[in-house]
């Protein structure tokens, strides 16, 4: 549909182009006004057509959500393969003695030996200091994997979230588009 202007008052007037060269009756002035043949017709103005308009519309607004559904998906995998990762490292770290075993494992050990090797052994300890360079090993593994641990499961609520999150607009998208 095209937008004629009223010769009489600049009113414009929908006309397709199966009218040109017609004329219409201006629905202000009351004024007969001739309608172009079609190479003029086609070079006035369009009439936004309201279906096509709502139309329109919808699919910016579907456009919107959608971006916000899409990025909302790729951090629920991201998040879900970090997840999966972290609770893969986690898994495959085993599980090592606690301080208590670590202590009962060591009175066992200086039962088996010697006292001249308890004797060599406490001297490095006096010449050496009772301080520790480091933690025991059992302990830093304890501490790795409860880091990976944790990984797993932030990420894990994360890609949750966002995957709730994601649903959640599309179906309000879903909600406006049947209202």
């Amino acid at each position: 549909m095209h937008l004629l202007p009223c010769s009489n008052c600049q009113n414009l007037l929908p006309v397709t182009p199966s009218q040109a060269g017609d004329e219409v009756t201006c629905s202000e002035c009351q004024a007969e006004v001739s309608i172009p043949k079609l190479g003029v017709l086609r070079q006035l103005p369009l009439a936004e057509d309201p279906s096509e308009a709502d139309s329109a519309k919808h699919k910016q607004g579907e456009g919107g959500v959608s971006v916000v559904f899409v990025a909302l998906g790729l951090l629920t995998v991201a998040g879900f393969i970090v997840a999966a990762f972290c609770g893969i490292r986690w898994v495959l770290i085993p599980n090592l003695s606690t301080t208590d075993e670590h202590v009962a494992d060591l009175r066992a050990d200086y039962a088996e030996r010697s006292s001249a090797e308890l004797i060599r052994e406490y001297e490095q300890m006096v010449g050496d200091g009772i301080e520790l360079g480091k933690r025991f090993t059992y302990k830093r593994i304890a501490d790795e994997k409860q880091r990976w641990g944790q990984i797993a499961g932030i990420s894990g609520g994360i890609g949750l979230l966002a995957a709730i999150a994601a649903f959640g607009f599309a179906a309000v998208s879903r909600r406006r588009g049947a209202a």
